[in-house]
């Protein structure tokens, strides 16, 4: 593992569909149920009706928001909307984007992966699941018999990005479109050589799940299923920190339980370096400049914004146990089982922590009395990412959050 093939993917006919952009979405899994009507109501043929259908009160076993995918799927091959290509490809996706200062060139390959065998899988994941998102993935899965969108694959081979840019630098896109600030290329590589330098330098490597952790392990579950198919759809990016981003998601704490507000710093201050700072965007500013350390950003409303600095990791340590180092000096790691869960007692439950990217939305939503408390993180590191992967661990979570998000609507794989 892990064994990957070019495909004949279907996309959208360009003389039935001309505006790309208004049929592709973001992943499933972003989707609130605002943008969803939004997209619903853009296009009607935008792929939000087939990844993420509605659901409705009338819904029964024979009709629901997995029966309707699969009809708008059949029914949009049968008019021409979708068209499966002729030659099998792979399809080389560049995300051109800015980060900061930085302007960069994501650029990596759409192909199909061969679902190992237990226990020789090569595909190291580094975040749990959960039983819920499982079972709504592989209904869909069942209902349309294919991907409708690829997870995200990470890789360490540098001569397969230096191959894909040598190819887009010749060849024109497919498709080509800007949404919300980044620009989204696709390419065919039919080449028979890149191919089959791509199928040797992949094979028996192992690669790191970035983004779809759900989404493989239902492909594992339908591959042994009657009728099951033995690969999926996924994109293939190199692990290289310069070309990817993470973004930090933040916490919201509904219930402090036992803990008073003002006892907090007193609970906190044996264990961390406190400085109180002004206003979210100069605590985001001085912890963006303690990211080689563990720190945390917390606010608790009425502008009392704090920056944390853990003084000892050792403390931490003593009471994150049956973990190896390198996951007890995850930042996240500390917060929820250190801070959250030992010095301050709050219970670490999706029922009591909600996430957030926006730092000043966080803040909003504890100034909305919404929320007692917010902590704010500093990104984890690609680098932190595969170590963990490699060590068979599971960070906590919403340890991670890779941007841009890869749209679906592009490519899909029909089996």
């Amino acid at each position: 593992m892990p064994i990957v093939k070019p495909f004949k993917a279907l996309r959208y006919n360009k003389s039935k569909v001309r505006n790309i952009a208004e049929v592709v979405t973001p992943p499933y899994d972003v989707i609130p149920p605002k943008m969803q009507g939004e997209l619903y109501r853009k296009n009607k043929y935008n792929a939000v009706r087939i990844i993420l259908n509605k659901t409705t009160s009338k819904d029964t076993a024979s009709n629901n928001r997995y029966t309707r995918s699969k009809k708008f799927l059949t029914r949009w091959l049968k008019e021409g909307v979708l068209k499966r290509d002729d030659k099998d490809a792979f399809y080389v996706y560049t995300q051109i984007y800015k980060s900061g200062k930085r302007n960069i060139a994501q650029v990596g390959f759409i192909g199909l992966m061969k679902i190992g065998s237990e226990g020789k899988d090569k595909v190291l994941p580094h975040e749990n699941t959960l039983a819920t998102p499982k079972k709504d993935r592989l209904e869909l899965t069942r209902a349309v018999r294919g991907n409708l969108e690829p997870i995200f694959i990470l890789h360490d081979d540098s001569a397969i990005t230096r191959a894909l840019k040598k190819f887009s630098a010749k060849n024109k896109p497919v498709i080509d479109f800007r949404r919300e600030g980044v620009r989204h290329i696709i390419r065919k590589l039919e080449d028979p050589a890149i191919i089959e330098m791509i199928e040797r330098h992949m094979k028996g490597k192992n690669v790191f799940i970035a983004d779809g952790h759900h989404r493989y392990e239902v492909a594992k579950m339908y591959s042994k299923e009657p009728g099951g198919s033995d690969h999926l759809m996924v994109y293939f990016v190199e692990a290289d920190e310069a070309m990817l981003t993470v973004l930090p998601t933040h916490r919201l704490i509904k219930d402090l339980g036992k803990i008073e507000k003002d006892d907090i710093i007193g609970r906190l201050k044996k264990h961390f370096d406190i400085e109180k700072t002004a206003d979210v965007k100069k605590m985001i500013l001085r912890l963006s400049g303690l990211s080689a350390g563990c720190a945390f950003g917390m606010y608790l409303g009425k502008r009392r914004f704090y920056v944390l600095k853990l003084k000892d990791a050792g403390q931490s340590d003593k009471v994150i146990r049956d973990k190896p180092k390198e996951w007890k000096r995850l930042d996240v790691s500390i917060l929820h089982h250190f801070v959250l869960r030992h010095l301050l007692g709050i219970k670490d439950t999706d029922e009591n922590i909600e996430f957030s990217k926006d730092p000043f939305e966080t803040a909003k939503a504890v100034d909305s009395n919404k929320f007692k408390a917010a902590f704010f993180l500093n990104p984890t590191k690609v680098s932190q990412v595969k170590r963990i992967a490699k060590l068979g661990e599971r960070m906590p979570r919403k340890s991670t959050y890779f941007y841009p998000k890869q749209i679906s609507g592009l490519v899909i794989n029909k089996h």
